[in-house]
């Protein structure tokens, strides 16, 4: 792996994460999960799409900023 490893797995899952994002953003469902009550067994998924294909590809956003700061110092852009 090169200089930004969490930004290799993204531009490798690019292809699969825009076509599920899309899919999930057409609207006309709700996602939901399973809770803890027996008057209501679904609650709707308050996480937005960008976290939710996150925590499926195994992406760390915090390290995604990281290497976008790294890379901006690289450039003499950083702050």
């Amino acid at each position: 792996m090169g200089d930004y490893p969490e930004h290799e797995k993204l531009e490798a899952i690019q292809a699969q994460s825009q076509a599920i994002g899309e899919f999930l953003d057409t609207g006309g469902f709700i996602l939901c999960q399973v809770a803890d009550s027996e008057w209501m067994p679904y609650v709707p998924v308050s996480k937005p799409i960008n976290e939710i294909l996150a925590d499926y590809f195994e992406i760390d956003s915090n390290k995604i900023e990281e290497e976008k700061r790294a890379m901006l110092a690289k450039m003499g852009g950083g702050s």
